[in-house]
């Protein structure tokens, strides 16, 4: 593997991180359980789970769902 492929996968794990940290940090802003959000977003408790821990990749649709359902904006998702 060439040395931008493994920079690549490296900033493609730390935005995974990034992701699963403000995907729970925004959801126990606003009080709710895994379970409440899965079923306000219309997926899965374990997927919930899943994302959290940085287990599986979001597809963009899952994310903006997710945003949504946190009521906040996709970029909040993705920051630092």
């Amino acid at each position: 593997m060439n040395e931008r492929r493994l920079e690549l996968e490296g900033e493609i794990e730390r935005m995974k991180q990034r992701l699963s940290y403000n995907i729970k940090r925004y959801r126990k802003l606003s009080r709710v359980s895994q379970q409440a959000l899965a079923d306000m977003c219309g997926l899965h408790r374990t997927y919930i789970s899943d994302l959290e821990n940085a287990k599986c990749n979001p597809t963009l649709s899952v994310m903006m769902v997710l945003a949504d359902c946190l009521n906040v904006q996709l970029e909040d998702l993705l920051k630092e």
